[in-house]
């Protein structure tokens, strides 16, 4: 009897993982830019990479730059689009893609963050920044005006596109690892 019970638990679990996952997966379905990208092209693949940072009066300033790096698994398709979510931002913060310089390009590889202290001894605030960074890497272009796409979503003047970046820039470049899929607090 008690075999029976397991098993039956057993069954109800993989299919509540198994549902699980087909919410995931609709749900990840329903982002916009990932339904516009898909009028577009025959594959999007997404990875994401998270960035939790606090400081506080008492600690140093956290100034950041990353560049995506894949160890394990390869995206299928080539770099469309990077989207910076944000979850929680208080206090001095800043993100997203370097800046231009002068004359110059912004590069799409490299992105950052900044989160700074702020106060005094006296008067003690605390800066954090939570956000997501999604990657869109996609494949097969349903016209030759596909690509477009991807430029015109990228240019846009918007924090999300990685175009609203404040504050000091690292020049020391660390590796971010992506994962893939949707972040758990995305949409």
């Amino acid at each position: 009897m008690g075999n029976s019970i397991t098993r039956k638990r057993g069954a109800a679990f993989s299919a509540g993982l198994c549902l699980f996952a087909a919410a995931t997966a609709a749900m990840a379905g329903q982002d916009a830019d990932e339904a516009e990208l898909l009028k577009s092209f025959e594959k999007v693949d997404v990875w994401h990479f998270p960035v939790d940072t606090t400081v506080r009066y008492n600690n140093q300033d956290a100034v950041v730059t990353r560049e995506l790096v894949f160890k394990d698994e390869q995206p299928k398709g080539e770099l469309c689009y990077v989207r910076f979510d944000l979850v929680k931002g208080e206090g001095d913060f800043g993100y997203g893609l370097n800046p231009a310089g002068p004359g110059g390009e912004r590069g799409n590889a490299l992105w950052g963050t900044n989160v700074l202290k702020r106060g005094s001894i006296l008067d003690q605030h605390y800066s954090a920044l939570r956000l997501n960074v999604v990657y869109f890497f996609v494949e097969g272009p349903k016209s030759p005006e596909a690509r477009a796409v991807c430029a015109q979503k990228q240019a846009a003047p918007t924090a999300q596109a990685g175009n609203a970046y404040k504050g000091p820039w690292a020049e020391l470049v660390t590796k971010a690892k992506a994962v893939h899929g949707w972040p758990a607090t995305a949409k």
